[in-house]
């Protein structure tokens, strides 16, 4: 079994949030088992990405705006 974790940082390399890791079966680790793996886990953890990118970028625009309108 293989944990997988995932850390999202800016292009300065500040970490911008940490998903909670999250255990991979491989199975008996044939490429064909490791890709259904990857595939099911690219599948459970996309959306928690995206969710938490948007979260951040409408925080920082909202952050932006309070700034521009005082």
């Amino acid at each position: 079994m293989a944990k997988i974790e995932i850390i999202i940082k800016d292009e300065k390399g500040k970490e911008l949030t940490r998903l909670q890791s999250i255990d991979l079966e491989l199975g008996s680790q044939s490429l064909d088992e490791i890709e259904t793996a990857v595939e099911k886990l690219k599948q459970k953890m996309l959306p928690k990405i995206s969710s938490e990118l948007l979260v951040k970028a409408q925080r920082e625009f909202n952050q932006e705006k309070k700034k521009i309108q005082t």
